[in-house]
């Protein structure tokens, strides 16, 4: 069995080891023309893009939603059979999609798709054939706005939002736009290039997932296979003297104790259950080094997947069914350090002990007032239905018993805190939304709407707490039903 591990990965390495070089003269990247001193700008990415697609029948490029900026979000897919239709695409395909630009100064991941995109367009990598590529090229453009010289240097007419944890809440219409992306592609995995501040482990490539008890079976699979055959080939590759174009890194996890929730990119994903890593490299080695480690890195990540493609959908397919079944949820964890007594760097150093779970209810309430919760559940396909009439139910409600003056006083952690559950009559008013947790979106709902979850759409500042009949008593405004409403 460690023979045919070894063989594998040495196969892996050769696929993934191929050079960045030998495109045709008229489709080297502003990167390549400046000998990997310079990056590129969003007007040269998109008209690399459409050009690419212009040129070759395994590329094409679609308009998908609006930014904030007034300019398009734009999509670009590899698919070797030429098909682009997004409905058709996942019923026989592994979906690998590639978010870049998500902050301004993160730019080696927009130099290095642009080169995988046009390698495997023109065939000078190996071709996944389960596999379609998918690329977001620049996420955050009024961010590459900014270090332009024009607005750099004065008053400008616009504000940059940052993008970084806002996919739950959607303040930006360039997140309102990934979400409808994310949902018309559902895509298995889901890479979000970055970097790194700090001098220490210049050499290596980071990675980041959420919690790992988050990510349930996927967890074994992401450890034990995914991320260990990638760290392997890296370092095969970094002892290979053959390729000195491309030294490839060793793999390591994010340099911080600091996790990130459900409003992340990758949080957000895991929502339903596509694989999300951060892939990062430290600012602090030269540009051309950090595009080069980069590509190879979304290369490997790739041909894993294509490799893979059995292994995932079973534990994805598992893991929907799964959820669908629990009657428990385990809204947040403590972490615990590994002790690392050989000083060597595992894939995962931290256990983490369940710190806080719930019943999972059968229903939600939600008051129509609401309306920018109802659009983010709109916007997610969530399943919803409306009171036909005012009525009188029994639910689960969390309450706050505070005086109005010392309420303007406790932050949110405090009201979490001080929130108890409660059974009790509320009237609900025709056109009040209900929702059955049993779908599709049973852990987003979970997450956004639970008081003691980590990112809800409290903390969003999606919701506010409701006042009642009477005094000094505060309604946290979403019930729950245990069973079915007649």
């Amino acid at each position: 069995m460690r023979n045919i591990k070894i063989i594998f990965i040495l196969l892996l390495f050769y696929s993934c080891n191929t050079p960045l070089f030998t495109p045709e003269e008229d489709f080297l990247t502003p990167f390549e023309l400046t000998n990997g001193n310079g990056t590129t700008s969003y007007e040269e990415t998109i008209a690399f893009y459409k050009k690419l697609a212009t040129n070759y029948g395994s590329i094409s490029m679609k308009t998908m939603g609006e930014t904030d900026s007034g300019i398009p979000l734009y999509l670009v897919i590899f698919n070797s059979d030429g098909t682009f239709d997004l409905n058709r695409i996942r019923k026989n395909k592994m979906i690998v999609l590639i978010a870049n630009g998500v902050n301004a100064d993160e730019s080696e991941g927009i130099d290095a798709t642009m080169q995988l995109m046009r390698n495997l367009a023109q065939k000078q990598v190996e071709i996944p054939e389960n596999t379609v590529v998918v690329t977001i090229p620049i996420m955050n453009y009024l961010g590459l706005m900014e270090k332009e010289s024009l607005f750099k240097n004065h008053i400008n007419t616009f504000i940059n939002n940052d993008l970084s944890n806002d996919f739950i809440e959607n303040k930006s219409l360039n997140t309102r736009s990934f979400v409808d992306i994310f949902h018309q592609l559902n895509p298995h995995i889901f890479i979000d290039t970055r970097s790194l501040q700090g001098k220490d482990l210049p050499n290596a490539i980071f990675y980041q997932t959420i919690f790992p008890e988050k990510l349930r079976k996927i967890k074994y699979y992401l450890k034990d296979n995914f991320l260990s055959q990638l760290s392997d080939s890296l370092r095969i590759a970094n002892k290979n003297p053959i390729d000195s174009l491309s030294q490839s890194r060793e793999l390591l996890p994010y340099p911080t104790e600091r996790q990130s929730g459900i409003s992340s990119s990758i949080g957000y994903v895991s929502l339903w259950n596509t694989i999300g890593l951060y892939i990062a490299t430290k600012k602090e080695s030269p540009y051309k080094n950090r595009v080069e480690e980069m590509y190879n890195a979304l290369k490997c990540i790739v041909l894993l997947t294509n490799s893979h493609k059995e292994l995932i959908q079973n534990l994805q397919q598992l893991d929907n069914k799964e959820i669908l079944q629990q009657r428990e949820y385990i809204l947040s964890y403590v972490s615990q350090p590994i002790q690392d007594s050989l000083n060597i760097h595992p894939l995962d150093k931290r256990n983490y002990i369940p710190q806080e779970t719930i019943s999972i209810p059968k229903t939600y309430i939600i008051p129509q007032l609401f309306t920018k919760v109802i659009d983010n559940f709109k916007r997610n396909s969530i399943e919803m239905d409306r009171f036909e009439k005012d009525s009188l139910i029994s639910v689960n409600s969390y309450i706050l018993k505070i005086s109005k003056d010392s309420l303007s006083l406790l932050n949110y952690k405090d009201i979490q805190h001080k929130l108890t559950l409660k059974k009790q009559k509320i009237a609900v008013r025709k056109g009040d939304i209900i929702i059955n947790t049993e779908q599709k979106g049973r852990k987003y709902l979970i997450e956004t709407l639970e008081p003691h979850a980590d990112n809800n759409f409290m903390k969003e500042n999606m919701l506010f707490l409701l006042s009642s009949p009477k005094d000094s008593i505060w309604v946290y405004p979403v019930f729950s039903i245990e069973d079915n409403i007649d």
